[in-house]
């Protein structure tokens, strides 16, 4: 197999508490009390974080089965009080982002306050009130070669370090690296953070009959026994953030919950002063969030976050807070997947 090097760049030195590489994950993962590790993909040492558990019984049968019986119930075991909630980070690994707020919702959740030692005790109560499963990093394979984040890098730079370079010098790009599934890595000089180390854009790897990635299949399989209300999939970009809207290949009443939460979100930033896109249209990508609503039933939604936009470290932190507060407090009012609504 082609081995790789960290992409080499100089950026500016981050503060202390951005925890974004590997090792920092595995000690992080180790100061957890209050909620459980898991292991949930051994070969590529991919852990989640359980907190709020609570039993229940195996459901009877499949989501999709239990779609056609008009009786969710028959799947979704886990009752509604509390709301499942699963927040997955770092499935494309340049985009560091995510990864950094998960472990400090891990440390806020732990001591009652985040890894700058602020309290954020909104938020913190709102955690609380779900049952959460939090994956810090998908893809460790692109994380290991990427930096730890892209502020002041070029708008080419960010595709070069995300999606790669060819052999020649020649960018990638976002979308010509969606043409291959692999990408070829014997015609690369550097793959990107965005696949895995054979190649895998581990985010389309979802068709139903056969899935390549073993990060895949372990997300999806957590997915399906944990029967979140709430898929939500942190990812970057180097423009304004967006809590995009539910793609199209989803339940309608899903669609209009999270059209609802898209424009919530959207308000939330402009009044605090973060740049965001307005929400409009809905993506017909097919992805992890796809497979999510045909295992589950969820509602599943992407957060992009900004990689820049002349946000500080700190700032780009508490947008990820801002989000957040925003979606879970909304979810108490109205839970997030209307399953009877198909």
């Amino acid at each position: 197999m082609k081995s790789f090097k960290p992409y080499e760049i100089h950026l500016e030195k981050r503060p202390e508490w951005w925890k974004v590489r590997l090792p920092e994950i595995k000690e992080q993962l180790k100061l957890v009390q209050k909620g459980r590790v898991e292991t949930i993909l051994r070969s590529k040492e991919i852990s989640a974080v359980y907190y709020n558990e609570k039993e229940y019984p195996p459901p009877k049968v499949r989501w999709p089965t239990a779609a056609g019986s008009g009786n969710p119930d028959s799947f979704k075991t886990s009752g509604y009080e509390p709301q499942g909630v699963m927040i997955i980070a770092g499935v494309h690994g340049a985009e560091p982002e995510g990864v950094a707020a998960v472990l400090n919702l891990l440390q806020l959740l732990e001591t009652g306050k985040d890894l700058r030692g602020k309290e954020r005790p909104f938020l913190l109560d709102l955690l609380n009130r779900y049952r959460l499963t939090l994956i810090p990093c998908c893809n460790p394979d692109g994380r290991k070669l990427s930096p730890d984040h892209m502020k002041g890098v070029s708008p080419e730079e960010f595709h070069r370090i995300s999606q790669g370079v060819w052999l020649d010098g020649s960018t990638i790009g976002w979308a010509k690296s969606k043409e291959f599934f692999p990408l070829p890595l014997d015609k690369v000089s550097f793959p990107g953070g965005y696949p895995n180390r054979d190649g895998y854009n581990i985010m389309h790897d979802c068709a139903p009959g056969k899935l390549y990635t073993g990060e895949a299949k372990a997300i999806l399989a957590l997915a399906e026994k944990c029967q979140p209300d709430l898929f939500l999939n942190l990812h970057s970009q180097e423009h304004e953030s967006i809590l995009c809207r539910p793609g199209t290949f989803d339940y309608a009443g899903n669609i209009r919950r999270g059209n609802e939460l898209s424009e919530l979100n959207w308000a939330a930033f402009r009044n605090a002063g973060f740049p965001a896109s307005v929400p409009k249209g809905s993506s017909q990508s097919l992805n992890l969030n796809t497979a999510a609503v045909m295992l589950t039933g969820t509602l599943a939604m992407t957060y992009e976050s900004t990689t820049d936009c002349g946000l500080s470290f700190d700032q780009l932190l508490e947008s990820h807070y801002l989000m957040l507060e925003t979606v879970l407090a909304d979810g108490l009012r109205k839970r997030f997947a209307p399953r009877n609504e198909r």
